[in-house]
């Protein structure tokens, strides 16, 4: 898995050269402040020496507890990259299939905001929070781990409503 996609797997578990707390209650997707697409807005973010893609999205589904996250984007190399992941945001540990030994708990921490811990081998790996601004054209990606070269990182990914 390339750096850009393993860290994406991770703004999503976790959003690289492209994370309980108290459970709030399930969301539909009619009501969800996360649902639609969404775009990094380069010149807001704060990302990692060792991740600067050139260009990300992603698109949130909501359906209760089920969040479906696809993301892409442009790497730093220039090539083209995508992925979707299923997120449980019940509490509890779930397997990444895409990720083989790596777990994640993801959990509604309030009705904007969504926080995910990855762990392998019982380690944490990885933690982002998402957070939707108030008025709603803003997603906020906290994102912080340890990327495919074994090397830590923190970032913030700021993404504007499409």
């Amino acid at each position: 898995m390339t750096r850009m996609r393993r860290c994406l797997a991770l703004v999503v578990l976790l959003t690289g050269g492209l994370a309980v707390l108290l459970m709030a209650a399930p969301q539909n997707s009619d009501e969800s402040p996360f649902s639609g697409t969404w775009v990094a807005n380069i010149a807001k973010s704060k990302r990692h020496p060792n991740h600067q893609f050139q260009s990300a999205t992603m698109e949130f589904a909501v359906a209760g507890n089920t969040v479906t996250l696809k993301h892409g984007g442009v790497n730093a190399g220039g090539q083209q990259e995508s992925a979707t992941i299923v997120l449980e945001a019940d509490g509890r540990e779930h397997p990444i299939p895409q990720a083989p030994g790596v777990t994640v708990v993801t959990q509604w921490v309030g009705p904007r905001v969504l926080q995910s811990i990855a762990k392998s081998a019982g380690a944490q790996v990885g933690e982002q929070t998402y957070e939707v601004s108030t008025d709603g054209k803003t997603l906020t990606a906290k994102v912080s781990g340890v990327d495919a070269s074994g090397a830590r990182f923190d970032q913030v990914i700021v993404f504007d409503r499409k």
